[in-house]
């Protein structure tokens, strides 16, 4: 019984590796997504967060926005490859009616 098992586990093995042949190996992330943080002044309900979220949304490169209302502030997830523009996000929020009060681009 023991044989038997040695023989399944390696032949699973040769099959894995086979398969890892075939289908290649899985590329590795080279850039991780960049993340802008704004700090927004007056974001005091839900709708006016989500017209904020909505207009940040369109920004080129943009992958992702969750908003902390309590906080005052909206986490911009961007492509690894976009370059981020500060004044154009300021410009959206204040387009939306708010005040960008400060805006946080980390530095690579």
């Amino acid at each position: 019984m023991r044989h038997a098992a040695r023989i399944l586990i390696g032949m699973s093995m040769i099959g894995l590796f086979s398969l890892s042949l075939i289908w290649g190996v899985p590329e590795v992330r080279a850039a991780e997504d960049q993340q802008v943080i704004v700090k927004i002044d007056g974001l005091s309900c839900p709708f006016c967060a989500y017209g904020v979220e909505k207009k940040l949304k369109a920004l080129e490169g943009v992958k992702d926005i969750h908003v902390k209302m309590n906080e005052g502030e909206v986490i911009v997830t961007f492509a690894p490859e976009t370059k981020v523009d500060p004044e154009a996000i300021k410009q959206v929020v204040e387009d939306s009616g708010f005040t960008a009060r400060e805006i946080i681009v980390p530095t690579s």
